[in-house]
């Protein structure tokens, strides 16, 4: 680092008259098959608190980086042929850029020197890692080369041939078709949008350049130059002068075939598959789940805070590729707050946490995650769902697209359930202020039921789904996944969890105000009716084309579920029954096909959506009508695919 101009080594007794010096200790960060990272602890003394937040952080939208890769190639149209996939990686990182002279002294590092030795300052010339102006700066330009590359392959101007080309290209792995080994068996869904171009895209993570594209050799070869040169409009390449500088793309990974196309590629730490669709952890992720999981065994029962912490920390980096497990963390938080000193206690159902992540791992070594099960696309049900204290319904409208089970004709789906007694006794009243189940609980449990009725009525495999409550608290569970309360609701996402593991839909949960909620608040409480009355009902008050089919929630999905009300353990093998063979009805009429963004759903710092309000017309029976699904979307109150991924104008303007 020296030798490079990064960083120089002084005298104490040189430099301490400095009246702006100030010095932090040092520190190295663990690296997989690299030498350790050097790193700063700049908040020992305060320097982090007492710098003035100058940079923009909307530069640093590396976020939803791998989201949005997933979603090109999940949105690329297959006639172009296979999707794809480099990366780059910035050598040296934070230290291409040059710190202002200024505030040099200010981030100075005690230099480790033997005892009885004269004292030694280490002062960076560049970004240093550890301090809070950093990540933004750098990302400032990293963001900058994608913003520019970008633009160069919409403008479809030809790139000379890069220097680093050759080597760049020389573990290039092209297909001239796309014959995927998978024997999956669900169609693609049909609001993909098609025909559409080719893709061509680039996305950056910190440091590291993600390109995506189809095409002949011939294209990919022009859109790896455009990336190459572009890199080196914000960080100049070598030149004859440049004896100790590093190239600005890493010649190191390059050699090892980073910035060659392969449809298979190692992503952002996981293994993504273009053709078959899927994503993977590598294998020594893989490893270390295992190992975090056999680290804690079952009989523990303590455990450190801040091991408790780093144990967290690496199972949701690693939850993104696994649905469902999500819904298993609220036991996992929850033992925090119960911590003793330094010491987390692990009761029972911790440990019955950490055996869903082991039964979800053995799950994924039959059968990978499909990329179609991670992103979103346009709702292909829209339901309504509520519950009371006697019981919980609703009813889903589905589009003409789906799969029936069991049936071939495709009808609006009807569903109700009674709670039985003992549930019905442990609700919370004004009569009864000591019971242990609240109405928000129920909601959540009737949000479970509404989606089993949809997988057993539909085939929803790899398909987006919008369930809408008007229980705010039931709503945000499910956004969230999990939650810090010890109570009833971490068993129901658990099982929530577990089920969408099992039925491998997309789950997406919105608000409705009660008083628009008429059909589902109808379901829940007209329990004096018997079956045939109550359809008969439903008929008559909201008319359909085809009428409802009444469906009965699962008896293995209800058992299920009144266990986790009572707060007690089942059984997920008892959830794995499969679902009805879809029945093959014809070819179904067109499909609505979604207008998508240029660019995927990002999620900003500063993003604001627009507030809901209720308006009197938004219950409007003539919209509670299978026909009339696709208005009903327009409706929605959180975005589906319309949010730029970002915009290149992410500063603050600054008017001349």
């Amino acid at each position: 680092m020296i030798e490079k101009g990064q960083w120089t080594i002084l005298p104490y007794s040189i430099i301490k008259q400095l009246t702006n010096l100030r010095l932090s200790p040092p520190g190295v960060v663990p690296q997989r098959d690299r030498r350790p990272r050097w790193i700063v602890d700049y908040s020992f003394y305060g320097i982090n608190q007492e710098t003035l937040p100058l940079i923009a952080d909307e530069a640093m939208q590396f976020g939803h980086t791998l989201d949005r890769i997933l979603r090109h190639i999940l949105l690329a149209d297959p006639q172009h042929g296979p999707v794809y996939l480099l990366k780059l990686d910035i050598a040296d990182g934070f230290y291409r850029i040059d710190l202002c002279p200024d505030d040099i002294p200010r981030l100075g590092v005690v230099f480790p020197v033997p005892p009885g030795t004269e004292p030694l300052v280490a002062l960076p010339l560049v970004l240093p890692m550890g301090w809070k102006n950093s990540p933004p700066a750098f990302c400032t330009a990293t963001e900058t080369i994608a913003d520019l590359a970008n633009r160069e392959l919409k403008s479809a101007r030809a790139a000379q041939e890069h220097p680093l080309g050759p080597i760049a290209g020389q573990y290039d792995q092209f297909q001239l078709s796309i014959s995927s080994s998978t024997t999956d068996d669900v169609a693609p869904d049909p609001s993909l949008p098609r025909p559409a171009p080719p893709i061509s895209e680039v996305d950056v993570y910190v440091d590291d350049f993600i390109a995506v594209a189809q095409g002949n050799p011939e294209r990919l070869t022009q859109v790896r130059n455009t990336l190459l040169h572009t890199v080196d409009t914000v960080f100049r390449p070598n030149d004859a002068n440049d004896s100790t500088r590093a190239e600005p793309v890493s010649l190191k990974k390059l050699r090892k075939g980073d910035g060659s196309w392969r449809t298979k590629h190692t992503i952002l730490g996981w293994d993504i598959d273009t053709i078959a669709k899927t994503i993977a952890l590598p294998q020594h992720r893989a490893n270390r789940l295992y190992e975090i999981l056999d680290s804690v065994p079952r009989t523990q029962r303590r455990i450190g805070v801040k091991r408790w912490h780093k144990i967290l920390g690496e199972l949701r980096s690693m939850s993104l590729a696994l649905p469902g497990s999500r819904g298993l963390f609220s036991h996992l938080q929850a033992a925090l707050a119960h911590a003793k000193g330094k010491r987390v206690p692990l009761n029972a159902d911790v440990h019955r946490a950490l055996e869903d992540f082991r039964w979800i791992i053995s799950h994924i070594a039959k059968r990978p995650t499909r990329i179609a099960e991670l992103v979103p696309l346009l709702p292909s049900a829209l339901g309504y769902h509520d519950a009371s204290g006697a019981g919980s319904g609703g009813v889903w409208f589905p589009a003409t697209h789906l799969a029936p089970r069991n049936h071939s004709m495709r009808q609006p789906i009807l569903w109700r359930y009674q709670w039985p007694d003992e549930i019905q006794r442990a609700l919370i009243t004004d009569a009864n202020p000591k019971g242990t189940i609240s109405i928000s609980d129920l909601e959540l449990a009737g949000g479970i039921l509404h989606l089993d009725v949809l997988c057993q009525t539909y085939d929803i495999r790899e398909r987006t789904v919008v369930s809408k409550t008007d229980n705010l608290a039931a709503l945000f569970w499910q956004r969230k996944g999990s939650t810090t309360s010890g109570t009833t609701p971490p068993y129901l996402l658990r099982l929530l969890g577990m089920h969408q593991r099992l039925h491998h839909y997309i789950p997406r949960h919105d608000y409705i105000p009660g008083g628009s909620n008429p059909m589902a608040d109808d379901a829940s409480r007209l329990f004096n009716l018997s079956d045939d009355d109550f359809l008969t009902y439903f008929t008559s008050t909201y008319s359909q084309d085809n009428g409802f089919r009444l469906v009965t929630p699962t008896p293995s999905l209800v058992s299920a579920m009144i266990s986790a009300l009572l707060r007690k353990p089942f059984n997920v093998a008892s959830l794995q029954a499969a679902a009805p063979v879809p029945t093959p009805t014809g070819t179904p009429g067109p499909a609505t096909q979604l207008s998508w963004a240029s660019t995927p759903f990002s999620k900003p710092s500063k993003t604001k959506y627009q507030s809901y309000r209720s308006s009197c017309t938004e219950f409007d029976r003539a919209n509670l009508h299978e026909t009339r699904v696709p208005f009903a979307l327009e409706q929605l109150k959180i975005t589906y695919g319309v949010l730029a991924k970002r915009s290149p104008c992410w500063a603050t303007r600054i008017l001349a």
